[in-house]
């Protein structure tokens, strides 16, 4: 079976279980902290919701992996064998009276023209979540100009049902900018730091490890306000840490309000939330060292949050970058700009991956000496053991970068 032939039967499969079972949908989209948005709704609805809520699994987040999970099937791949058990139990599901989740959390991805617009032709939301964009927005490489991406994620959005709901980053001035872009009769709820957000936080602390011992008592503490209703709640996660977390926790407390979950009960479920693995982790290292593994995968706009968090620590600061993929025409322009960055709140850099070279070449600029406090490779595998060799105890590494460039295999190197 094709590709183009899988894909329309799972969408008229999927069509056919929507309209039988009418689950509530949250569909979520951004350039980054999609999957951590996912899993924070994801959890803050299943405290409410026991054994009612379907998510993605890891990548099943494109025209193939969404119906997946409308159908609960798995990727076969090129198993003829599994593709058939995903179609039989799509047609049990329509045939038969089966329990069905009530809550869908779909995650979706634009890795070119149409993949969206296509999703959302035949899956239509009680809730659209627009994480964030950035000025330089991954997944470009397909992509005529940024604004032909953004009309892309606009579709979550066009197709949100009748008195649906539209949850916007506040922060993000190219998402705040989409609140025109909701249609008519459509509600819409800002989250974020800043005044402008009807869901917002303040009162923000890290509790941040300086010893590896102290990483089971890492985390952030933090308060957030529903203005709509005046009402504020003290929060805590454990074991993460970073603006990407709260960002996600953000979302998924306008979900839950939207789901009308009281913010004492959307701070209790999340007190237990952790984001996906390789999402700015806190693990011990060899040598009593500090990792933060944010290695999953990277844009000029998660990579500064990182190094914005490195900065944060009164340790001996490591980065360890690696290339960004999908920047299209920001693909210097990004790499330039996160070395430049780099350079300022690091003491020693590691760049990996051939983009990575203009990186480079700005750090050096800021008084980087290669071989000194500066360091290239081509692969993750040809830097593991120069990294090994520099770590010092109490050392806090950041380990950062596209998921081709596989720097989950320097994280497990490393961890202790």
């Amino acid at each position: 079976m094709t590709r183009k032939i899988i894909q329309y039967i799972l969408k008229y499969l999927s069509i056919l279980i929507l309209n039988k079972y009418k689950p509530k949908i949250i569909v979520i989209t951004g350039s980054v902290g999609k999957s951590s948005a996912k899993e924070a709704v994801k959890t803050v609805l299943e405290y409410s919701f026991p054994k009612k809520v379907r998510a993605n699994e890891k990548n099943l987040n494109t025209e193939i992996g969404v119906p997946l999970t409308i159908i609960g099937g798995i990727d076969a791949k090129s198993s003829v064998t599994l593709w058939l058990k995903n179609f039989y139990k799509a047609l049990r599901l329509i045939f038969a009276n089966n329990k069905y989740p009530e809550v869908l959390v779909l995650e979706m991805a634009a890795d070119k023209p149409n993949d969206i617009a296509y999703l959302t032709s035949f899956i239509h939301s009680d809730v659209a979540v627009v994480t964030a964009i950035g000025e330089m927005p991954v997944h470009l490489e397909f992509f005529l100009e940024r604004d032909e991406y953004i009309n892309e994620k606009v579709n979550v959005l066009k197709s949100l049902k009748p008195n649906g709901l539209a949850v916007l980053n506040y922060d993000d001035l190219s998402v705040r900018e989409l609140r025109d872009r909701v249609p008519t009769g459509r509600q819409r709820i800002y989250y974020g730091f800043q005044a402008g957000a009807e869901i917002a936080l303040s009162d923000f602390v890290y509790n941040l490890p300086t010893k590896p011992e102290e990483i089971k008592d890492s985390g952030m503490e933090f308060k957030i306000e529903d203005k709509n209703v005046a009402k504020i709640e003290s929060f805590r996660v454990s074991k993460t840490i970073g603006l990407p977390t709260l960002y996600a926790v953000l979302a998924a407390t306008a979900v839950g309000r939207a789901f009308e979950i009281s913010l004492k009960d959307i701070s209790k479920a999340l007190e237990i939330f952790s984001p996906p693995e390789h999402r700015l982790e806190i693990l011990k290292g060899v040598k009593d060292t500090i990792i933060i593994d944010d290695s999953y995968n990277s844009s000029p706009l998660a990579c500064e949050a990182a190094l914005e968090l490195l900065s944060k620590f009164k340790n001996r600061r490591i980065a360890v970058l690696g290339s960004m993929k999908e920047l299209g025409v920001n693909l210097e322009e990004g790499h330039r700009m996160i070395g430049k960055k780099a350079a300022k709140t690091s003491k020693i850099l590691f760049f990996v991956g051939d983009e990575m070279i203009f990186a480079k070449e700005e750090a050096e600029k800021q008084k980087k000496k290669l071989g000194e406090n500066l360091f290239w490779f081509k692969t993750s595998n040809e830097a593991i053991e120069t990294i090994k060799n520099i770590l010092q105890k109490d050392d806090v590494v950041l380990i950062k970068a596209s998921r081709s460039v596989k720097m989950e295999t320097i994280v497990n190197e490393i961890k202790a």
